[in-house]
């Protein structure tokens, strides 16, 4: 399975190296507004004007709003993807894999400012369908990547195994775009990525502790029962 995910990845980092110039060029001169001005005030218009083409120039790549979304959300993800792509295919061990894929993954939504004003974007609740899916969808590669790092740090012992891989990935990923994008805004300089260590350790005790709470109440109930 693990195998198969990095082949993924490897293909979409071979998909961004084949895009067509016209489509990143469109991708990044809609980040660098929506940076600016936030997501729910950029259009399809105001991208032509940045970029000085014309409307049947930007029409063949993208005709409606949706498909420039799209685009901009599939540029999101080829970057992302071909830097999670070292760590991925590297021999280090789970558990220095999953801190190493933290670390790439704080650092690139710490460099894409674009990103923190969409997930505030209106319209990612509202009737921006194709951001939302497009964003939904990167979340949920990078969901998938860390249960697979942390089904291996179980299977390896260097994780408890009282956790449950899906459970965790899906509360680290929520918590790391929370902190991030809380930290980013309030301008702190603390060392990010360390305190992302630090709740990951917090989650993993957590579930243990948990495991050993639910083991022991079932032991006494089965002992009193035998009363």
């Amino acid at each position: 399975m693990f195998y198969h995910l990095v082949t993924e990845v490897h293909v979409s980092q071979r998909t961004a190296k084949n895009a067509e110039t016209v489509q990143d060029h469109i991708a990044k001169a809609t980040l660098r507004l929506v940076a600016e001005r936030g997501a729910d005030q950029v259009t399809t218009a105001d991208v032509v004007k940045t970029m000085g083409i014309t409307r049947a120039a930007m029409a063949r790549y993208c005709p409606t709003e949706s498909d420039l979304w799209r685009t901009t959300a599939e540029f999101i993800e080829q970057r992302m993807a071909a830097s999670w792509l070292p760590v991925l295919s590297s021999d280090q061990s789970p558990a220095d894999r999953l801190r190493s894929l933290l670390a790439v993954q704080i650092g690139l939504i710490m460099s894409m400012p674009a990103l923190r004003e969409m997930l505030f974007s209106r319209g990612l609740r509202g009737n921006n369908a194709a951001l939302r899916r497009g964003l939904c969808g990167v979340r949920a590669r990078f969901r998938s990547l860390l249960c697979e790092i942390l089904r291996d740090g179980v299977r390896d012992g260097q994780i408890s195994p009282g956790l449950d891989p899906e459970k965790a990935a899906r509360r680290v990923t929520e918590a790391l775009q929370g902190m991030v994008v809380s930290w980013s805004l309030d301008a702190r300089s603390d060392d990010v990525i360390e305190e992302a260590w630090t709740r990951l350790d917090a989650l993993v005790g957590g579930a243990a502790r948990q495991r050993a709470i639910g083991a022991a109440g079932a032991a006494a109930r089965v002992s009193a029962k035998g009363w």
